[in-house]
């Protein structure tokens, strides 16, 4: 299946390259952290900085990142953060589907200096989005995200999606409310926006994809009772990348916005912020005989 996929999605070979080994190979040291922002008050994990290596087959489903955490960013009197953050990005020629679960608990507020933890803290999301590109065959997110092609000429394209996310609070952060009842949000929703690559010359490479959109959901006993809510939501990604002939070094991050209503007249964000530094290394084999 993902070889005729392949084929049917031929890419216009004056806007995108392929590169001719079988196979890449990366290694990269990347951040992800899910920030609560409620009342202006901004709610931060002591996040870690993760280190990791991955592997992609050109022509097949294989492609994958392996990463381990090193270190919080942070020193023990930001507090300590437990997490799970699980991220599954794929580029296709057409589009794009993220998949994501974080469990963060932990977390702390900094002002003016004085720092206030909240170890009890707890949100969780899971989310699923997916975004399709309209001039995919001239626009390759493979070669901005992936560095698994290379971008020819500069070109742009419009993005159209939608998605579905769950969020949990643990406690909402109202003293009139019991401190231990979770806060459960469930949206589904549709986006739209557009994605530009600007090839700077043949080695240097310019990407931004943002999405805005609406939401439509509540909260799960609410939702029972058939009210909806409606939410603004945003999506950005942008990618700097230098390549040659066979390997490339590039930075990129990923912000992704939602909005809950907890209670009449006060809101909160969620906000996922990941950054990465990849080298991509392009290879025709893992073992090579010895001439």
């Amino acid at each position: 299946m993902s070889i005729s996929l392949v084929h049917a999605q031929k890419a216009d070979s004056a806007y995108v390259a392929a590169y001719h080994q079988k196979m890449w190979v990366t290694g990269y040291i990347s951040t992800s952290t899910l920030q609560l922002n409620r009342d202006n008050t901004t709610f931060s994990p002591n996040y870690p900085i993760n280190a990791g290596v991955g592997l992609g087959i050109r022509n097949t489903m294989v492609n994958f990142l392996l990463g381990h955490s090193i270190i919080p960013l942070k020193g023990s009197e930001y507090g300590k953060t437990k997490s799970t953050d699980l991220q599954i990005h794929n580029y296709g020629r057409n589009y794009v589907v993220d998949l994501y679960y974080q469990k963060y608990k932990g977390f702390y507020t900094e002002d003016k200096k004085i720092i206030n933890l909240f170890p009890d803290l707890s949100v969780q999301q899971i989310g699923a989005e997916g975004t399709y590109i309209f001039n995919g065959n001239k626009f390759s997110a493979k070669a901005a995200f992936e560095q698994s092609e290379k971008q020819k000429a500069s070109v742009g394209s419009f993005l159209l999606g939608g998605g579905a996310y769950w969020h949990r609070v643990v406690p909402i952060l109202d003293n009139d409310i019991d401190s231990n009842t979770p806060f459960d949000n469930l949206q589904l929703g549709v986006n739209g926006g557009y994605a530009y690559s600007w090839v700077i010359d043949k080695h240097w490479l310019l990407t931004g994809m943002a999405t805005i959109g609406a939401n439509f959901g509540n909260e799960t006993a609410a939702l029972k009772d058939g009210k909806i809510k409606i939410y603004p939501t945003a999506l950005a990604r942008a990618a700097s990348t230098y390549h040659r002939d066979d390997w490339s070094l590039s930075f990129s991050m990923l912000i992704n916005n939602k909005v809950a209503y907890p209670k009449a007249g006060s809101s909160f964000d969620l906000t996922t912020l990941s950054m990465q530094l990849s080298y991509v290394k392009q290879i025709d084999g893992i073992f090579k005989k010895v001439k």
